[in-house]
């Protein structure tokens, strides 16, 4: 499966970044793949609105001290989209890098939206 990153720079503490990555709740803010609502169901789960009014049950990456911030959308029992976050600490501030594995329907514009995301999460921070 072909695997293609989008990435921005951000000029702030890496630290800073990470603990924004660290919080759902932060996610309808920017990261639009998500949807337009994120919320946590009665369980506790993380819950996405998808476009057409579809749902998702979203699982994030535990709070940690590298910069991950995996997640995974999981709609039904076989359909699950994996987005590989990291931010990554350089001089200047950071780089945030998203990885998306290229599924049947993905196309440069689904690609180019979510450089729009991080630049996005730019303006956010």
């Amino acid at each position: 499966m072909e695997a293609r990153t989008v990435h921005v720079t951000i000029g702030k503490p890496w630290r800073e970044v990470c603990d924004f990555l660290a919080e759902p709740c932060n996610y309808p803010r920017w990261a639009s793949w998500l949807g337009p609502e994120l919320r946590r169901d009665a369980r506790g789960d993380w819950i996405a609105r998808r476009p057409g009014g579809r749902r998702a049950k979203v699982r994030f990456t535990e709070r940690n001290a590298f910069g991950v911030a995996d997640h995974c959308l999981v709609e039904g029992e076989d359909h699950a989209t994996f987005v590989a976050l990291r931010a990554v600490p350089h001089d200047e501030g950071c780089e945030v890098m998203a990885t998306f594995f290229l599924r049947d329907g993905w196309t440069d514009e689904r690609l180019s939206a979510a450089q729009r995301d991080l630049d996005r999460l730019r303006s956010a921070l």
